[in-house]
């Protein structure tokens, strides 16, 4: 799998089944056990037997393209064995023209070892980047509509509430407010809500974020441009909410708002 080590060594044909065990941990099993510590010599108890650690490799994925790094355990074939093995074989050329080969090889250790369900590696990962790709695009209609519903929401209430000073609007347009005094007035309050909305939201959202990282993948859960679109989106949803009745209550009569009151 070309996955490099960091430190230690790689397993070797002298790792049998009667030989001193040993393991192969990833980065994130070793800082999640052994932070500050030298991980190389470290015993591991799995399976019944003490493994020593003899390699450090880099984290990767082991389940999923969108998960989060996670601690991992490799060990040797032939220290533990198991018979739904999976083996990667990297070849040159067709990786299928060598199935006979792979099959004849194995039984010259186990004639009666079956060898089945052959598949090239790039069909593996399509298929998983496949996956990945629906679930986030299932997902992301939810998403976007959240979106919608979050932007006729702020839409109706900044509306809603502009709406009920119209009768104020006509009163101090009555006491000499010009028209442009109302349009700021109005804008001006609808803004200071605006922001102070989006900074809570955007707070809120930075906290949360982090029980999203599992279920990305291809942008990170803090992903700058994300957060930068939906609030000048919701900004401007907000803003067109306070502009349509603003503009509606520069039309008001002061004689009417007078008579009302």
């Amino acid at each position: 799998m070309q996955i490099p080590l960091i430190a230690g060594r790689e397993f070797t044909g002298n790792d049998t089944g009667t030989s001193q065990p040993v393991a192969i941990v990833n980065q994130k099993f070793a800082d999640r056990y052994w932070p500050h510590q030298e991980p190389l010599g470290k015993r591991i108890y799995a399976y019944g037997v003490w493994f020593t650690v003899v390699g450090i490799a880099h984290n990767s994925n082991y389940y999923s393209l969108s998960e989060i790094p996670q601690p991992f355990l490799y060990l040797p074939i032939f220290q533990d064995y198991y018979s739904t093995t999976i083996i990667h074989a990297r070849v040159l050329g067709d990786p299928l023209a060598y199935t006979a080969a792979v099959e004849k090889t194995i039984h010259t250790l186990d004639a009666d070892l079956p060898v089945y369900d052959e598949f090239h590696f790039k069909v593996a990962r399509a298929g998983g980047e496949h996956g990945a790709a629906d679930r986030r695009h299932f997902r992301g209609s939810f998403w976007l509509l959240a979106l919608i519903l979050a932007a006729v929401g702020i839409y109706g209430v900044i509306a809603y509430t502009t709406r009920q000073r119209s009768h104020e609007i006509g009163i101090r347009m009555a006491l000499g407010a010009q028209q442009s005094d109302v349009f700021r007035l109005v804008l001006g309050q609808g803004l200071r809500m605006i922001l102070a909305g989006l900074a809570i939201g955007l707070a809120l959202s930075f906290a949360l974020t982090r029980f999203l990282r599992n279920i990305l993948f291809g942008v990170g859960a803090t992903d700058a441009l994300t957060f930068v679109g939906v609030a000048i989106l919701l900004c401007v949803v907000a803003l067109l909410a306070c502009y349509i009745p603003a503009r509606r209550a520069m039309r008001v009569d002061p004689m009417v708002a007078l008579r009302y009151e």
